[in-house]
């Protein structure tokens, strides 16, 4: 059985490692994204320096959002300006807590 560690968590999102299989998962809004630590270092590197208004949408019903698209050309990640300020910072929160844990277990 896997032992897992949560990284960041909220109300919205929580972020957490498999310390066995080496998977990080990210549980959000009724999304499971997995990635192998490898996968999330580069996803994070890729995408933090975005800025939500250059790449601003608008919903049909006018909402502003960034869509995000995956490796699934029918699925695509919608985030509000909220909600991708929130993810971003639980990301980096992981990330932080994730090199803490590899410190004090190595």
């Amino acid at each position: 059985m896997c032992k897992t560690l949560v990284l960041a968590q909220n109300e919205n999102i929580t972020i957490a490692q498999c310390c066995n299989c080496r998977v990080l998962n990210i549980w959000r809004a009724g999304v499971l994204m997995n990635f192998s630590f490898e996968q999330f270092d580069a996803f994070y590197n890729a995408t933090k320096r975005l800025e939500f208004d250059n790449y601003l949408e608008n919903r049909p019903d006018g909402k502003e959002v960034v869509i995000l698209s995956t490796p699934f050309p029918d699925i695509s990640l919608v985030f509000t300006r909220e909600e991708w300020r929130e993810f971003f910072q639980k990301m980096e929160e992981a990330t932080f807590m994730q090199k803490v844990y590899e410190l004090v277990h190595n």
